[in-house]
């Protein structure tokens, strides 16, 4: 459209400038060739003759031209769709996504929906906020009601959650998908196990290494043995010098 209105300008630019030069330059002569003209294709062709099919012919074109520039200067002064989707709450900076991303995005995540055998997304961009039209190809024995809430709340999720960005409104389109055997949902994978390393076996003790062992024990019980001996013998002889200590004491007074 672009190269198409670059032509047209360039064209009537080119005629405006070489008509405004030539009447600046000769302007009787222009008239002149402008009489002569109308004047011989009017005696030609009798343009006024409404029983004529010249007459038809001419209006028939003539309106032909009219509806072409009206269409053409309603697709130059229409508003051109937004590509892009401005992203809120980026402050100081300007974010947007295009609408093909999204798109993509959706065709990702509902593609993987059980039951859905096609996933046509398309979103129109309002500024900061989108609105999704979607075309779904789904199994005959599936509930539409049902599927199209899931399928509305998982688009909404992806796009505000996911992308952040504002949803307007969500229109699906639900549509039987030929006969074929139903996608059941994968289970969930169990967890990997972690293998268990064996207890390393008990050093086997040499013979040598095992009577040392012994001995040391021996000792060992042999010298607490003797402490709690002395303890003992520590504890009678404090008994006996209390009692030596306490019995002139009880012979004085009877």
């Amino acid at each position: 459209m672009n190269l198409f209105n670059r032509i047209v300008i360039v064209v009537l630019l080119i005629v405006l400038l070489a008509t405004t030069l030539l009447s600046l330059l000769a302007p009787r002569t222009v008239l002149a060739i402008l009489r002569a003209s109308l004047d011989q294709i009017e005696a030609v062709i009798p343009f006024y003759n409404i029983f004529s099919g010249i007459y038809w012919a001419y209006l028939g074109g003539g309106l032909g031209v009219v509806l072409l520039c009206l269409l053409l200067l309603w697709l130059e002064l229409r508003r051109p769709r937004r590509k892009a989707v401005e992203v809120p709450g980026t402050e100081g900076r300007r974010m947007e996504v295009g609408v093909k991303s999204i798109a993509q995005q959706l065709q990702n995540s509902l593609s993987g929906i059980a039951d859905v055998s096609r996933v046509r997304p398309r979103v129109v961009s309002r500024g900061r906020k989108v609105d999704i039209f979607l075309d779904i190809q789904v199994h005959p024995a599936v509930e539409l009601p049902g599927k199209t809430e899931e399928i509305t709340q998982l688009a909404r999720g992806v796009v505000e959650e996911q992308m952040g960005i504002k949803v307007g409104k969500v229109r699906v389109n639900m549509q039987y998908g030929p006969e074929m055997p139903r996608a059941m949902p994968e289970p969930e994978p169990l967890p990997p196990l972690v293998p268990v390393e064996p207890a390393p076996p008990a050093a086997e003790l040499e013979p040598a290494a095992l009577t040392d062992i012994v001995q040391e024990e021996e000792a060992w019980l042999s010298e607490a043995e003797a402490r709690l001996q002395a303890e003992m013998g520590m504890e009678e002889e404090e008994a006996e010098l209390l009692a030596a200590a306490s019995a002139p004491e009880s012979g004085e007074n009877p």
